[in-house]
């Protein structure tokens, strides 16, 4: 419905506008019984102007002091992003707080979307769908107000058309809104409530009708921003620390060629109020991979996902303005993406500053997706450019065939990609693989096929495991019972098994997994336990040191681990995650112990403990490796928030403190203070922690949009 005045977004429904909308309340329950009525009642009213869409949501509920409102930070709202069934079944995790998620798609092509979530508090997280799959990486301007009340809660939610992308013209966009109780693990929806439903699929969207004379602006953001920082470091000399004071700025600039092609302009990137990476154990001879976690290389990143598995990623943007864990200056960044018609674009160039060791680099990547049938695409992408300013060039091609209404309802996809990479390695530069999914509630069955050329080294990209071939297989059986005593304890069980082998390029093996979960359940009030043995078999080709003196001669090992894990429901206001794992290891034996608490009070209030202990008893040698966290972020309101993440490992033997202050004064306007200090454990009589490093900085940053 059109308005001509705007409703005060301040979380309640009361406002005359509000009234003047039909409600909506045909909601149908998804979990726990697919097409049911729901237990609560949830009504719906939409306004739109010409600058903006009104969403207004009524979710009421007869036990208000049960609603559970655990967090105020920002991206907290989504969960895990929602998962496929909303608790994210594949071992992901449930949402905390009762909360709104609400699905917009302004090209009503059933394939692209923007995602918003709200909780009871007022948290807010947005993002966008891109093949049925959900991403938190996109960072838009909107507004969004939450009430509890004697009757439930209320939300609203403010989506201004400068902030997303739609088709000029299309009287009839695609919504679907869903509403959680997680004390119920209680899903309700308004379209696509069938049991193997995705809600990030915009085939399941309603319609949304009417929508006309609506405009976008001149299709220009200006985001400056200005930050002052101060580094002390020790020195080395034993004069003392030294402290550098420095100002410095740069800008995005965002241009909407079309209301679906947006380009940036960025100069001279700081990426001061990103979180640390989390830090890790590695018992394996193959790297880690870390997430991104910057918001200009996540912002439209999921254009340039590619049918592969994370094995081979073509184009992982973490190899940009990153060189083995130390920061490099990006000057300056161009970016596009979006889409023509139905072929989707992205193109992401930049230019490195001179760092010691390292020239300045160009490197860039481009990647093509053209829409066929219903919900499949055929794919291209390009990357040229490498960190090190080493030659090195990539092309690819998949072909994604997907889905959800295979015999029916159910959900199907079938992938096949191959690669060529140019670069000064002697060998094979191909690559090439093959995918099978069928990820549905009661049977979810996985395949995947891939070879890996010994001179296939994507530049830009992530690589796992070079010059092999591999070949895995998952299949999970996953019943909800419906009868008896169970019905009335377990919500559903998880019984799965999976087989994942790796040959070298001439056939012979050299790794192979096996997993069976001969119990898995996740309970009624949502608690989740797991037991899992893994016989494994790996042929060492050369000399591996798993730990600092610890090195495991080159030969055939067999061994088997066992592991059981809990993990209590995470709307509770304490949470407990324990997993212990034994059994043999290489040559000799290993546990780990990973335990977890997480305590949150009244919103304002997470306080997070992990602590994750390694014990190796080899012939070779003993080891232990440990690593604990603690977070402990404190909030007065959804916009004004402290972080603080507290890590150390005796690997590295190094405690690292990083908080971060962010306080947004409006949507798009925000003041950062982040501090990073670090220490190093020495080993002496005192084994006393001497400072190493610190910084401070303050940034501010703003949007302008004429």
């Amino acid at each position: 419905m059109r308005t001509q005045q705007a409703p005060r977004i301040d979380g309640s429904l009361s406002d005359p506008v509000w009234q003047s909308a039909v409600p909506f309340s045909g909601f149908r329950q998804f979990e726990p019984r697919a097409n049911a009525e729901p237990t609560e009642r949830t009504e719906l009213r939409v306004l739109y102007d010409e600058s903006s869409l009104y969403i207004g949501v009524m979710c009421f509920d007869r036990e208000p002091r049960r609603i559970a409102a655990n967090t105020m930070a920002h991206d907290s709202a989504g969960g895990s992003g929602g998962g496929r069934y909303g608790y994210h079944h594949e071992g992901g995790q449930s949402s905390t707080d009762d909360l709104v998620r609400v699905l917009i798609d302004p090209f009503q092509d059933k394939r692209t979307a923007y995602i918003f979530y709200v909780n009871a508090l007022g948290a807010r997280s947005e993002g966008l769908v891109y093949g049925g799959q959900p991403s938190l990486n996109w960072d838009g301007i909107w507004e969004a107000a939450s009430r509890v009340l004697d009757t439930g809660w209320s939300a609203e939610l403010r989506i201004p058309f400068k902030t997303i992308s739609f088709k000029p013209g299309l009287s009839v966009w695609g919504i679907n809104v869903g509403r959680v109780i997680p004390r119920k693990l209680e899903t309700a929806r308004l379209s696509g409530t069938n049991r193997d439903s995705n809600f990030n699929n915009p085939m399941e969207a309603a319609a949304l009708s009417g929508i006309a004379g609506i405009r976008q602006g001149k299709g220009i953001t200006f985001r400056p921003y200005g930050l002052a920082s101060s580094v002390n470091s020790p020195n080395a000399s034993g004069a003392g620390p030294s402290r550098v004071n420095d100002l410095d700025g740069g800008f995005d600039l965002y241009r909407n060629f079309t209301p679906n092609l947006v380009g940036v302009l960025s100069y001279n990137m700081d990426f001061a109020e990103t979180e640390v990476d989390e830090r890790q154990i590695n018992l394996t001879r193959f790297p880690l991979f870390f997430p991104e976690k910057r918001m200009f290389f996540l912002e439209g990143s999921e254009n340039f996902n590619f049918s592969s598995s994370i094995s081979f990623i073509p184009f992982f943007s973490r190899r940009l303005g990153l060189f083995e864990g130390e920061q490099i200056p990006v000057r300056f960044g161009v970016k596009l993406y979006g889409k023509i018609g139905s072929t989707n674009i992205s193109a992401l160039d930049i230019q490195t500053g001179d760092y010691p060791g390292l020239p300045g680099t160009n490197m860039f990547a481009a990647r093509l997706t053209q829409n066929i049938f219903s919900e499949s695409k055929v794919g291209w992408i390009f990357t040229n450019g490498s960190p090190t300013g080493e030659r090195n060039t990539l092309a690819a091609v998949d072909l994604n065939y997907s889905t959800s209404r295979f015999m029916g309802n159910k959900n199907l996809m079938l992938a096949a990609w191959s690669a060529y990479n140019w670069n000064n390695k002697p060998g094979r530069h191909r690559g090439f693989g093959f995918r099978g999914n069928y990820p549905n509630d009661l049977w979810n069955v996985e395949s995947t096929y891939a070879y890996y050329g010994e001179a296939l080294d994507p530049g830009l990209g992530f690589m796992l495991r070079p010059s092999i071939q591999t070949f895995f297989v998952r299949l999970a059986y996953q019943p909800r019972p419906q009868r008896g005593f169970l019905d009335n304890l377990v919500r559903q069980f998880f019984f799965q098994t999976s087989f994942d082998y790796y040959w070298d390029l001439s056939g012979r093996l050299e790794t192979r997994r096996v997993s069976l979960t001969p119990l898995s359940f996740q309970t009624e009030s949502g608690e989740r336990l797991e037991f899992q043995v893994e016989p494994n078999r790996d042929v060492l080709p050369y000399d591996f040191e798993v730990a600092p003196g610890v090195i495991i001669p080159q030969a055939a090992y067999n061994f088997t681990s066992y592991r059981t894990s809990l993990n209590t429901a995470s709307h509770r206001p304490v949470i407990i995650e324990a997993a212990y794992s034994f059994g043999r290891f290489y040559s000799g034996r290993l546990n780990e112990t990973t335990l977890g608490l997480t305590a949150k009070l009244g919103g304002h209030l997470n306080l997070s403990l992990k602590a994750d202990k390694v014990r190796g008893n080899l012939p070779e040698g003993r080891f232990n490796e440990n690593i604990y966290e603690v977070k402990a972020d404190i909030f007065i309101s959804p916009d004004l928030g402290l972080m603080n993440y507290i890590q150390y490992d005796d690997i590295s033997r190094k405690l690292g403190w990083n908080a971060r202050l962010r306080w947004q004064l409006s949507p798009g306007n925000d003041i950062y203070l982040v501090y990073n200090k670090n220490w190093e454990r020495r080993f002496d009589p005192t084994s006393r922690f001497f400072s190493l490093e610190d910084r401070g900085v303050i940034k501010i940053t703003l949007s302008i949009r004429p």
